[in-house]
């Protein structure tokens, strides 16, 4: 049995938990790819590209004009 076979068998003995476990731990021994990092950022990127301000946002002001909108108060 090659090293591989015996990898497999193994893999298909695992609970989906104590996969995510292996991976988890498999990770911080062999971080992910340069090409993965180049993903991440772009989607990071994407991401900020729909960021967008909010002015400023007084609370107190918000929650007394809903009291009152809602309840009459």
């Amino acid at each position: 049995m090659s090293t591989r076979d015996m990898a497999y068998s193994i893999f298909n003995r695992l609970s989906e938990e104590q996969l995510k476990g292996f991976i988890a731990m498999f990770r911080d021994m062999y971080p992910v790819a340069d090409e993965d990092q180049q993903r991440r950022d772009e989607a990071f990127e994407k991401l900020q590209a729909l960021r967008r301000t909010v002015s400023d946002f007084d609370e107190k002001k918000e929650l007394a004009e809903y009291m009152t909108e809602r309840y009459g108060v």
